[in-house]
């Protein structure tokens, strides 16, 4: 048993040593066969690269699907095996990320009170993470009601790995950064965070900059029925 137990361990690491190995294997809902629904198009402007392209379910963010991203220029991307339903785009680049998220059905009644508290909130969440910068939060006022946040949080130095290695060495000098939809619920004393769902965890340079966050309505709200949707060439940089 205890060699079996050996054994298992050490395909582990030989596979998760590898320095690309497959981080979101698991983050990203898969596309169903039996769904015929879908969105195919391509990014007009800004004439970059796609790096990554989500499909985030305006009824339920726990349901994310990854496109598929083509073309010459990787500026075309295709969805397939969608639910029916309303979908909201996250399109990423190397330098900018440009999103079209449903963060609150109803107006947003948010105060600079719950505004404040929801930032404490989010700071002193997950320490791992040095650094947290909220790009979007919409909600309403009042006890027992809900926001949700948009936010980078970064790491701002090596991390220390476990059951990995980087390079031969169990520290990563690399910053870790990831882009998260962030879930909060007003319980009287303040706003406290219920779930966080992770859309794009990346180790990234330390010289990089942060990808600059763009809103664009361009992606919001994407209807899919049963066939393939082409939704055109997006201009995002309007």
């Amino acid at each position: 048993m205890i060699s079996r137990v050996l054994l298992f361990l050490s395909c582990f690491l030989a596979l998760a040593s590898g320095d690309n190995a497959p981080e979101r294997t698991r983050l990203y809902k898969k596309p169903d066969a039996t769904n015929t629904g879908g969105l195919k198009g391509s990014i007009g402007s800004p004439a970059l690269p796609i790096e990554e392209i989500l499909a985030v379910s305006a009824e339920d963010v726990e349901q994310v699907y990854e496109g598929e991203v083509g073309g010459a220029q990787r500026n075309t991307f295709q969805f397939t095996g969608l639910p029916v339903g309303k979908y909201d785009l996250v399109v990423i680049f190397a330098a900018e990320f440009h999103e079209g998220l449903r963060l609150n059905v109803e107006p947003n009644t948010l105060t600079s009170e719950d505004l404040a508290k929801i930032n404490g909130s989010i700071q002193k969440s997950e320490p791992f993470f040095t650094k947290k910068l909220i790009h979007r939060v919409q909600g309403e006022t009042g006890r027992g009601q809900s926001a949700r946040a948009l936010c980078t949080y970064l790491r701002d130095k090596e991390s220390s790995l476990m059951l990995e290695t980087f390079e031969g060495k169990s520290n990563r000098p690399d910053f870790r950064r990831t882009f998260k939809l962030v879930l909060l619920k007003d319980v009287g004393p303040g706003w406290q965070i219920v779930r966080a769902r992770d859309l794009y965890p990346v180790w990234m340079n330390p010289k990089s900059a942060l990808p600059a966050h763009k809103y664009s309505d361009a992606l919001h709200q994407l209807r899919v029925a049963d066939q393939m949707k082409d939704i055109g060439a997006l201009q995002l940089s309007k």
